[in-house]
């Protein structure tokens, strides 16, 4: 253990307080010496905020933005893209609107009761018809 100070008070503070704090700060820094030779430092707040500071106070890059356009613009044709789904894949539009736009919590167990589908039937026709929405909104993008 290096050497320690020992930190005298005024005569006002009691002389217990004044050992006990001495008795903290020694085991404080047995502690911080123990953890240094066992290869265990951590860093203070301040250098963990230099290293990976609040993503709220981080600028929005370019890219971020562009991806944040994009999903907004996304949103706006959704709608579209699901009419398309309606009158070119019934059975799919049916299937996505009850599992994820009715607004109960609905599972595929419900799904596979209410149909009297298999459980793989219901997973492909949902898989089926998130790749078809995923298409129609490609192209709505492309042509506009």
């Amino acid at each position: 253990m290096g050497r320690f100070m020992y930190i005298h008070f005024d005569d006002e503070v009691p002389d217990y307080i004044e050992k006990e704090y001495n008795k903290m700060l020694r085991k404080e820094k047995y502690l911080d010496e123990k953890e240094i030779e066992n290869g265990r430092v951590y860093p203070d707040f301040d250098d963990v905020l230099l290293m990976q500071p609040d993503p709220d106070s981080l600028p929005i890059n370019e890219i971020e933005e562009e991806n944040q356009k994009r999903y907004r613009k996304r949103l706006e044709i959704l709608p579209f893209a699901l009419e398309m789904l309606k009158e070119n894949y019934y059975k799919g539009y049916v299937l996505i609107y009850d599992y994820y736009l009715s607004g109960d919590n609905v599972t595929l167990t419900y799904l596979v009761n209410r149909y009297g589908l298999s459980f793989d039937t219901v997973r492909y026709r949902l898989r089926a018809a998130k790749e078809k929405l995923k298409q129609y909104i490609i192209l709505y993008e492309n042509i506009c």
